[in-house]
């Protein structure tokens, strides 16, 4: 008996290190092999039912696997991807813009047209400078052109990559979703190990965790269930197609929380907001925050530029490329209903000869009898003081009045005369030049709705830089989505449009309404008698907070205003001003351009104003009147007032300033993803040696073993051959 057993414990011996020198072999075998987890043997002793041992037999084989390692290592990798796709867009679009200290930056841009505007009143050869003027707005614009095209451009290549990756995800939950039927089949196998499918599985989890962040858990049966950050499933049971239908297009308008561009669904959910890490997160980062925050800057810059340098040129005149027509800018919607008023001072409108003395003059207020009105009896009168006015100038084919896109177009006709509008602070002919205030009811209610300054600026008569951008949108400052508007009682928000007419619509908004109530309210109310959405609003996500995005469908011309009340004495407040509501920014930077004329020819530039000489009693204009281009000047050292940008507050700072800043928070930006990744390079690294000093694979330490469970079996074998030899003497005494 006890020879037999002898004889069974040395196979039992043969058998355990023979396997164990198998699993060695094919640890050594798969050194180099991508996700492969080095496997280990135990073995543990055979005891008989009267407790004598009698030898040893093997144990199911073991992974060498440290979960908790493992899921660390797959988060940090998963912020590490993040950072690193950051980084990498980030580069090419500062390629685009130029760092701080590049001469082609936009900073240094707006910097050549502060040092072009100051050369206007000093240097001899006018022209010239006049001409260097010109073209360092026209290459700053088109520089934010430019960059605008780029950074929608950028948008819509993640866009497209976002969708690229949710096909992967898709493709990798159908591997996974066919590896756990594998795994559930061998495991339910007497003596087969499912391993080398585990591997495979784990491989692929782990890039599904470089994509986007996961919880995954293994049931008892070996199947792996796998969800979404929020829980939402993405394999149990089946795996779920993942997607994301990329944009056709995009723009400063076009975005994921306002629409055009749609989420990412697992299934029917979508997850969007979920994803927080992974390559995916670093893309959503970029298209709908990043970027976004970087176009909405240079929108703004590009708003204040144009309103800083219009408000000045349309101060001035040039001589001797003086006008005989001039067409505004701004659009009314009813000329007969829309009304303005004007107050502290005067608007002298005045006709010249060619040689640039005064011909005719006459006061808006004191001598055409307007101080308010609607904006067609405005041009009435000055149309008939043009033609008729025993003392004007008796122009039959002159006209004033509204185009049929809603602007003002004066013509003098076939007239030797040039016009031209200077405010003063009075109506005593040649007191001091002061822009007028005016006060524009742009729904005909009968209240002030919007307070402008200078009369030619208002209606856009005299603009440097163009757009041909309707104001069809609406944007507020902004502000938490939940916060209360705080005014008192309730306050109606009145919508017209050149389609639909004045007051086409309102809603009315009471003290307790949030900034998404009032968008429902919108959305909900302004409709045609189709039930179709003349208007829409959108909270849309930037940079701390929401705006509330107000849009005309058919991008007509619109206005938006307010009727407060008063109950038991309490008035009800604005809502606009809570809202901080006015004429979108958005596209500014890539709508703009140098009005055509003075582009073709620079020396149309206004750099002069009307001069007005207490000798002759008389205004005139002057070819050495440079008196406007110190005020070009200043424009680049005073202080504006710029509204809230993606990550950047309300500011009040220089054009130069806030041109420095967009250029120093795209670098600042780029610098902290590159130091991200750096970190998570260096913690990804530190873990990886640490998770592969458990699983990964040490010929060294292999070849180790391999000599021990040769020795084990060799001296198995050799206990064997002993007991097979005693056992054939004993057959022989027998």
């Amino acid at each position: 008996m006890a020879l037999s057993s002898a004889i069974s414990s040395a196979l039992n011996g043969i058998r355990t290190s023979q396997k164990a020198i198998d699993v060695v072999s094919e640890n050594v075998s798969n050194v180099n092999t991508e996700g492969y987890v080095r496997k280990s043997y135990s073995q543990k002793t055979l005891v008989l039912n009267n407790g004598q041992m009698s030898g040893a037999i093997s144990n199911t084989d073991l992974r060498q696997v440290d979960t908790k390692m493992v899921a660390q290592l797959r988060r940090e990798t998963g912020i590490l991807q993040a950072s690193s796709v950051r980084v990498y867009y980030l580069d090419l679009i500062q390629a685009k813009m130029g760092q701080p200290s590049s001469e082609y930056s936009v900073s240094n841009r707006v910097a050549a047209m502060q040092t072009a505007f100051e050369s206007l009143g000093v240097d001899a050869d006018k022209l010239n400078a006049q001409s260097t003027a010109v073209t360092s707005v026209d290459t700053a614009l088109s520089q934010m052109q430019e960059l605008s095209s780029q950074i929608q451009a950028l948008r819509l290549e993640i866009d497209q990559e976002i969708s690229a990756l949710c096909d992967e995800v898709t493709g990798i939950l159908e591997q996974l979703d066919k590896l756990n039927d594998d795994i559930v089949r061998t495991n339910a196998l007497e003596g087969q190990s499912a391993d080398n499918y585990k591997d495979q599985r784990d491989l692929l989890i782990t890039r599904l965790s470089e994509i986007m962040d996961i919880q995954s858990y293994e049931r008892s049966t070996g199947e792996t269930v796998i969800l979404t950050a929020g829980g939402k499933p993405l394999l149990d049971k089946d795996g779920v197609i993942v997607s994301h239908e990329p944009a056709a297009s995009t723009g400063s308008l076009i975005s994921y929380s306002s629409g055009g561009i749609t989420g990412i669904y697992a299934g029917s959910f979508d997850i969007t907001k979920e994803i927080t890490s992974g390559e995916l997160s670093g893309l959503i980062s970029l298209r709908d925050t990043e970027l976004q925050d970087m176009q909405t800057q240079l929108d703004e810059l590009a708003f204040q530029i144009t309103k800083q340098l219009n408000a000045v040129h349309n101060k001035g005149v040039n001589y001797p490329n003086t006008v005989y027509e001039m067409n505004g800018t701004r659009t009314f919607i009813d000329g007969d209903k829309q009304t303005i008023s004007l107050s502290g001072g005067d608007v002298k409108i005045v006709l010249f000869n060619a040689d640039g003395s005064e011909a005719f003059n006459v006061s808006l207020t004191a001598g055409l009898d307007f101080t308010s009105g609607s904006i067609n009896e405005m041009c009435e009168k000055i149309q008939d003081w043009l033609q008729n006015a025993v003392d004007g100038p008796h122009l039959s084919g002159a006209s004033v009045g509204l185009s049929q896109d809603g602007k003002l177009e004066i013509d003098l006709g076939a007239s030797t005369y040039s016009i031209a509008f200077r405010d003063e602070s009075s109506v005593l002919s040649g007191s001091e030049e002061s822009s007028i205030s005016i006060g524009f009811d742009a729904d005909g209610s009968g209240t002030i709705d919007q307070t402008y300054s200078g009369f030619s600026n208002f209606f856009g008569l005299n603009d440097f830089i163009v757009t041909s951008k309707k104001d069809s949108v609406y944007e507020s400052e902004i502000i938490s989505s939940g916060s209360l508007m705080g005014i008192k009682g309730k306050t109606t928000i009145n919508f017209s449009d050149t389609a639909n007419g004045l007051n086409f619509g309102s809603i009315e908004v009471s003290a307790g309404d949030s900034l998404q109530t009032i968008a429902d309210k919108i959305n909900t109310t302004l409709v045609d008698e189709a039930g179709n959405q003349i208007v829409k609003a959108d909270l849309v996500k930037e940079g701390s907070g929401y705006r509330l995005r107000i849009t005309n469908i058919d991008n007509n011309q619109m206005e938006i205003t307010e009727t407060t009340s008063t109950v038991n004495g309490v008035t009800s407040g604005s809502i606009l001003n809570r809202l901080g509501l006015g004429i979108s920014h958005a596209g500014y930077a890539s709508e703009l351009e140098v009005r055509s004329d003075i582009l073709e020819s620079p020396g149309l530039m206004n750099t002069g104003k009307i001069q007005y000489s207490s000798d002759t009693g008389s205004y005139f204009l002057s070819d050495a009147d440079n008196s406007l281009a110190n005020e070009f000047a200043k424009v680049f050292t005073q202080p504006i007032d710029f509204g809230s940008a993606g990550s950047f507050s309300k500011i009040t700072t220089t054009l130069s300033s806030y041109a420095a800043s967009v250029v120093s928070g795209l670098a600042t930006n780029l610098n902290d993803a590159s130091s991200t990744t750096d970190y998570q390079t260096e913690l990804v690294t530190t873990i990886y040696k640490k998770e592969q000093e458990i699983s990964g694979v040490d010929l060294d330490e292999e070849l180790s073993m391999l000599l021990v469970y040769q020795r084990s079996y060799s001296a198995a074998a050799k206990a064997l051959t002993t007991s097979l030899e005693m056992l054939e003497m004993l057959d022989g005494i027998v």
